[in-house]
């Protein structure tokens, strides 16, 4: 009997011409920037499961099986590119046997790729001596809110490939996206206008695109090598440089060493600024736009000594 009632609302609905509903697209992020774009541009239309917190530095993120699980169910894999997961990422895709995501698949979106001049590409050989160095370019490109747009509508001409129904769809809120950051842009610059011509001394050298930007002007970096603690020589040497400058800011992300560059900030008589290196790595910056303003909003606090 209730089998019969089944197939008979089952009949009802294709009589009323009631049209099935269409799944989700699942997409994975390696990242919260690329995790906030996908959503921006997917709406209703996509599932974005992100692997790295914002909170994590994703040069070092533990190749764990549950991640590998998020990615065997992929259809859309979105990746910052330029080496910057080389530590993990070609592992999890092999755990996850999934052949959407693998390399040169449809669903294998390097969004480095919506970058025309990465900055800082090396053109001569390095090793591992040299620190944690990324030949192909810096790869923090996310800090630069007119990339992340180009990398919407990268990501929305994928999805209209793997979804041709909804193209359309994709396009018009990547445009959105786009539209959106652009009509903000000059306003973030008029508010950290004051930050501009202030020597800026960073302890990673991650904010690269931000700095290009917001025209910042940065003058010591407190790691000697990328990725490797500053040896006692070095920080001593970034500190009486910065004895000598005139009202410095030292930037650090959540996850550096904060001990050494409070101990740099307060030998020199400078402002810190711990920024958030992703959406997502301070509590209030879920969102793209939030993040970018929080970035705003300490920059200036440390410019006005707060």
């Amino acid at each position: 009997m209730r089998l019969h009632v089944y197939i008979a609302g089952a009949l009802l609905l294709l009589g009323l011409g009631v049209a099935p509903v269409r799944a989700e697209l699942k997409v994975v992020a390696t990242l919260t920037d690329l995790g906030r774009v996908a959503e921006a541009v997917g709406g209703e239309d996509v599932k974005v499961d992100v692997l790295c917190p914002g909170s994590r530095d994703p040069h070092f993120l533990p190749a764990k099986p549950s991640l590998a699980r998020k990615l065997a169910k992929a259809d859309l894999l979105c990746y910052n590119g330029l080496e910057l997961e080389i530590g993990w990422l070609p592992r999890l895709i092999d755990k996850a046997r999934n052949p959407r995501v693998r390399p040169g698949a449809a669903g294998d979106l390097d969004c480095s790729a919506a970058i025309l001049h990465p900055l800082e590409v090396h053109h001569h050989p390095v090793d591992r001596s040299h620190g944690d160095v990324h030949p192909l370019g810096n790869p923090h490109y996310t800090l630069d809110p007119q990339i992340v747009g180009d990398v919407a509508r990268l990501v929305a001409e994928r999805l209209g490939r793997l979804d041709p129904e909804r193209a359309g769809a994709y396009a018009a809120r990547a445009d959105a996206f786009v539209a959106d950051l652009e009509s903000r842009r000059a306003g973030w610059l008029e508010r950290t206008a004051q930050v501009r011509g202030r020597p800026i001394i960073v302890y990673h050298r991650n904010w690269s695109y931000l700095v290009e930007w917001m025209g910042l002007d940065v003058v010591a970096e407190i790691e000697h090598r990328p990725g490797i603690s500053p040896s006692p020589r070095h920080v001593q040497e970034v500190i009486d440089l910065g004895r000598g400058l005139d009202r410095p800011i030292v930037v650090a992300a959540s996850w550096d060493h904060l001990d050494v560059a409070e101990e740099v900030a307060g030998r020199i008589g400078a402002s810190l600024a711990v920024l958030p290196a992703y959406s997502g790595g301070q509590s209030g910056t879920h969102e793209y736009v939030d993040f970018v303003d929080r970035i705003c909003e300490r920059l200036v606090a440390a410019a006005q000594g707060d």
